[in-house]
């Protein structure tokens, strides 16, 4: 005799999940639209189609946040997510932070953010709407499907069982625990009734650690930083596409700033938690998840460095192409590092595996795949520079810069890639034991480097530098840092040379 359940609150639910299928399948449908929009742009019923089709799916992404947070302030306990991540003494302020503690709350806010950019793209980005918003679309179709928790499909009455694509927020604990006893047990003076929901107290809460005010408004913040790398990625593979290979600069030239800007943030402000908390090791501590965040903005800020060249001088395109490619590229990769498990002895940030580590590597592979190949069909018709640049010219120093920010980035992220190393090969390499003496001793001289290019380059000139007046300012430069430093180590007692 098949059970019943009472006390069941099984509407919301229905809604939620309902509003993700709304997500997929409206993303899928902007995406097919754009891509025909993108080869025949004069056919505008495409970009009408696109358009409507992501604005419904920007309607499903709102609809899952308003039913996922009403099931959270309700305490609906029911429902795993709501179980697992939320409990009835938490603040309205963490309760919004139980979004994003959970794999598929953080999928979902990355999934809005994009809905945001790509909303005002829609309206800004005119000639270029359709290569854009193609790609835009695709990350939407992937990341939608993060949280459709499907693993059969059904044909004609027959069911075919599929490898898992996605986790479902809206399950409820007794599909997610199915084995459990408390859910067969029936109700005394039943044959068939269930009523497990008395049975919750409490949920298991916000993990004590996440309950800071900065929990709040960190993840918004570098998930925005994350999700807009996608919009200077977007216009190039845009420039490929349509054989404009040089004019997407200027457009993606904005959002290159402001992804350095917000996606810099985010990590400042992970490191001011880190401070605060004791177990998080610090300020920096080089843990991989830190690490994975901080080198697509190394890369990235490599990257605005060569399009500022190509905008001023027409050169070093190809660079530009590479560092805004691999900027998201390496987002992409470090979701997977965060995502996937593999890091879960070596660092205090990473999430446990809920079984996307293939779906995450799919995600990845097809921007890989869409990337490169773009490259490679135009890889001839990318514009080089033939003559040398000047080494007393802006643009040298500035091209000689982004290169060592990033061989700092290449020495960050070949560490932190170990387990992955490990995991693909079999290998037993062991993570530094003292992460911070390992890193420092490449970093250090790198950010040495880094601060002297900095000082100094800002009195290069393009094309060629007058000597003198080169000298001169970096003269009086070095005695005014040199009375403040002098000053400041005066003033706050300051006498160790490594600080100074």
């Amino acid at each position: 005799m098949e059970l019943q359940y009472i006390n069941e609150n099984l509407a919301p639910g229905h809604l939620g999940y309902f509003f993700v299928v709304l997500s997929f399948g409206a993303a899928l449908l902007s995406l097919v639209s754009y891509i025909f929009f993108s080869r025949k742009a004069e056919e505008t019923s495409w970009r009408n189609i696109g358009r409507a089709a992501f604005i419904a799916h920007g309607i499903g992404v709102i609809g899952i946040f308003v039913t996922l947070f009403y099931l959270i302030h309700s305490h609906q306990f029911q429902y795993n997510y709501v179980w697992a991540h939320s409990s009835l003494d938490l603040p309205t302020h963490y309760m919004i932070s139980c979004f994003w503690e959970g794999q598929e709350g953080s999928f979902l806010l990355w999934t809005f953010w994009h809905f945001v950019l790509g909303t005002i793209l829609i309206f800004k980005a005119r000639s270029w709407e359709g290569p854009v918003m193609t790609i835009i679309a695709l990350a939407q179709v992937t990341l939608a499907s993060m949280l459709l928790g499907l693993d059969s499909l059904s044909f004609f009455g027959a069911t075919v069982n599929i490898p898992r694509i996605g986790s479902n927020p809206f399950i409820l604990l007794r599909q997610a625990f199915p084995d459990l006893p408390v859910f067969s047990m029936v109700k005394p003076g039943t044959t068939n009734v269930v009523d497990y929901v008395s049975k919750i107290e409490d949920g298991r809460g916000l993990n004590a650690l996440l309950q800071n005010y900065w929990m709040v408004i960190h993840p918004p913040v570098l998930f925005l930083g994350f999700a807009s790398t996608i919009v200077p990625f977007a216009f190039a593979m845009g420039g490929l596409w349509q054989k404009r290979l040089g004019d997407w600069v200027r457009p993606a030239l904005p959002w290159m700033v402001f992804s350095g800007m917000i996606l810099g943030t985010g990590v400042l402000m992970g490191g001011a938690w880190a401070y605060e908390a004791l177990s998080f090791g610090g300020f920096w501590a080089w843990d991989p998840v830190e690490n994975g965040s901080l080198v697509p903005w190394i890369i990235l800020i490599a990257g605005l460095h060569t399009m500022m060249i190509y905008r001023a001088r027409k050169s070093a395109l190809l660079s530009s192409y590479i560092f805004v490619t691999l900027t998201f590229l390496l987002i992409l990769y470090a979701t997977f590092l965060t995502r996937s498990g593999i890091l879960g002895d070596s660092s205090v940030h990473s999430f446990t595996d809920l079984g996307l580590s293939g779906q995450l590597l799919v995600f990845m592979g097809v921007f890989i795949i869409v990337a490169i190949v773009s490259l490679l069909i135009n890889w001839k018709n990318i514009p080089t520079t033939e003559k040398e640049e000047s080494t007393w010219s802006r643009e040298f120093w500035m091209f000689i810069g982004s290169l060592v920010v990033s061989l700092s980035a290449l020495h960050i992220i070949s560490i932190t890639s170990i387990p992955v190393v490990n995991k693909i090969l079999g290998t037993k390499f062991s993570p530094p034991t003292n992460p911070i003496e390992t890193y420092h001793q490449l970093q250090i001289p790198f950010g040495i480097i880094i601060a002297l290019l900095s000082a100094v380059g800002q009195y290069f000139a393009y094309i060629k530098t007058k000597k003198n007046a080169f000298w001169r300012s970096v003269l009086i430069s070095a005695i005014i840092a040199s009375v403040l430093t002098a000053i400041m180590c005066f003033a706050v007692d300051l006498a160790n040379v490594q600080y100074i």
